[in-house]
């Protein structure tokens, strides 16, 4: 079983809550939202030609891929404040209904996304909502070849839970839900299994999309925290930072690093750590990402520290920040003197030389 398996598992050990069944009254309340937001896109698009016309300017307006991402990506727009809620006995599973599970011809897809993913930084949050304007077509493709049937125990497949709407040129806008634990998605009476893959479908396209469209110069670089606290399993706290929308399998951050701020924090006789060091530096984010990636790749999981001393016997603790090209921060935290752990989040992994040469290059090497 893989690590990316475990993590899956896990979020779905943590899921395993009786939900009630989905009120049709949200999906209307979240396809009004998105309706009132395009109108509201539409009168400022009207306004800006009519202006145009007024300037005697050209006539011709280059229509915008997406919605304007904030520094931090999307907000949570329309969104409802929790994912759909499904039935999760094998006994209150749907069944499907006649119809085609997304109608071909759509031009626009908006995910609500709940839930980070499989991973240390994959908790709950805010909702966030995801646009997509391109390769609508492959999309739809994929959503149909759903299966009509499960074909292993639905409760037993992970899903991430979110509503994906379809916008169609004739004003059509078809709401699909994806389950959180079980693995089937619905639109009305239609049921389709393996949801897990359509979730999946729309992050490949929506990945791409953005990093495509990324402007790495208009990203700045994230501070580290004024303080760090020891606490078990040397986690310390405040929380690290984890804002991430993109999903790749094979990578912490989807997108090409952009910038890092590496911090060093000492203490020499309790348990807080002030910050006494902060460094950024572009230059650097490939060497720092590449490093990350590789100590992220070996992470022992939610495993307790059992070979390292209390993490209140640390002196010494490296902190990289890191940003990539659409904006997603990661943070991971470095005890320099105790335990050659690099902490992601609630995981950790070895530390390796190549990330101890990219601390010592920024920070120097420790006292």
């Amino acid at each position: 079983m893989t690590q990316l398996d475990g993590d899956r598992i896990g979020r779905l050990l943590d899921t395993l809550v009786p939900e009630l069944p989905a009120h049709p009254e949200r999906l209307a309340a979240i396809e009004r939202g998105v309706r009132r937001r395009r109108q509201r896109r539409l009168a400022v698009l009207a306004g800006a030609c009519a202006a145009l016309v007024l300037l005697g300017a050209p006539a011709v307006l280059v229509p915008r891929s997406s919605d304007p991402v904030s520094e931090h990506g999307s907000i949570a727009g329309d969104c409802p404040p929790e994912p759909p809620t499904f039935s999760r006995s094998n006994d209150g599973l749907p069944a499907t209904g006649p119809g085609v599970l997304a109608p071909p011809g759509a031009v626009r897809a908006t995910m609500c996304q709940y839930h980070g993913y499989p991973g240390p930084f994959g908790e709950a949050r805010t909702p966030r909502e995801l646009i997509l304007t391109r390769d609508l077509a492959s999309l739809v493709t994929e959503l149909n070849k759903l299966p009509t049937e499960p074909n292993i125990d639905p409760c037993h497949a992970l899903g991430t839970g979110g509503y994906l709407t379809l916008e169609y040129r004739d004003g059509r806008r078809l709401t699909i839900e994806l389950s959180v634990s079980c693995g089937f998605v619905r639109r009305g009476t239609i049921t389709r299994h393996n949801g897990w893959d359509a979730v999946v479908a729309f992050d490949n396209r929506y990945r791409a999309q953005e990093i495509a469209a990324a402007r790495p110069d208009t990203i700045t670089a994230a501070p580290c925290p004024a303080t760090l606290t020891a606490t078990p399993d040397y986690q310390f706290s405040p929380k690290p930072a984890g804002d991430l929308w993109l999903y790749d399998p094979n990578r912490l951050l989807a997108a090409p690093y952009t910038v890092v701020t590496a911090c060093r924090y000492t203490h020499p006789r309790n348990d807080t750590l002030p910050r006494l060091r902060q460094v950024v530096d572009r230059g650097a984010a490939t060497e720092a990402g590449d490093a990350v990636e590789t100590a992220y790749r070996s992470r022992l999981g939610r495993v307790p520290v059992v070979h390292c001393p209390p993490s209140t016997t640390v002196r010494t603790v490296d902190v990289l920040v890191l940003r990539d090209s659409v904006g997603e921060t990661v943070e991971v935290r470095v005890p320099r003197d105790t335990c050659d752990v690099v902490v992601f989040g609630d995981q950790t992994s070895p530390k390796d030389d190549a990330l101890t040469r990219v601390l010592d290059r920024l920070l120097g090497p420790p006292r």
